[in-house]
């Protein structure tokens, strides 16, 4: 299978979970609209930006589950907002299942960034930290090779071309990002292998723009210039 391919039939796994995810409804789960425009609530920050006014917390998950037929239980998180801006969506059997684990506890909840900045780029919107661990005890359980897990961020309103990244404990790293569209205003969605503190990083989109268009402008002063002098020198000549 290619690149491509396999990259088209994971989101598309990641897509039927969330499909799934919504349907069933667990408990903080966004409703199903029944078409027309969605109005999504103001974002809850955990630390909102001089001037915002933040009515409510952002949301948290911690829910234990129980295994089913010894692996990790079909998993569909969500935060409690409309629409939620944190969720996790995995597969049965997803996880590696240490020995003496009778659960899984999953836990989502907004975090303090990193010290460490996403090269090239700013986060926007809340850090959060995606953690999933056995029962008894708190064991971190890794992915099964080969399976992936869909995470899903809501960002502020109008956050532009912003992508996933995942915080490893040394650097942000990117990962392949698909919007959600109209069904869910300002939310992406990305497959990893991996769980850790994810946030939505936008580029440095309105400074690259607006020195283009700087870079353009000049040009075209430049090309102009040339033009009606070459034209003068020729009208000069011919007299």
């Amino acid at each position: 299978m290619t690149a491509a391919r396999r990259a088209a039939a994971t989101l598309a796994a990641g897509g039927a979970l969330l499909a799934l995810a919504w349907s069933v409804g667990p408990r903080s789960a966004p409703p199903l609209y029944d078409g027309g425009p969605i109005v999504a609530e103001p974002y809850r920050y955990l630390h909102p930006p001089a001037g915002f006014t933040n009515t409510k917390p952002p949301g948290t998950i911690d829910v234990t589950l129980r295994l089913e037929g010894g692996q990790s239980p079909a998993t569909a998180e969500t935060t409690d907002e409309q629409p939620a801006q944190a969720q996790l969506l995995a597969a049965q059997g997803a996880f590696t299942v240490p020995p003496g684990a009778t659960a899984v506890r999953v836990t989502i909840a907004p975090v303090e960034p990193p010290a460490v900045a996403p090269a090239g780029g700013r986060i926007a919107g809340n850090v959060y930290r995606f953690a999933v661990t056995a029962v008894p005890g708190a064991t971190p359980m890794p992915l099964l090779p080969g399976q992936q897990i869909t995470l899903v961020l809501r960002g502020p309103a109008g956050v532009a071309n912003p992508t996933l990244e995942v915080w490893d404990g040394a650097r942000w790293n990117r990962a392949e990002t698909t919007p959600l569209g109209s069904s869910s205003p300002d939310t992406y969605a990305a497959n990893l292998t991996m769980l850790g503190d994810m946030a939505l990083v936008t580029p440095p989109v309105a400074a690259a723009d607006s020195g283009g268009g700087a870079a353009l402008i000049v040009t075209a002063v430049v090309v102009a210039v040339v033009v009606v002098s070459a034209a003068a020198v020729l009208v000069l000549r011919r007299r």
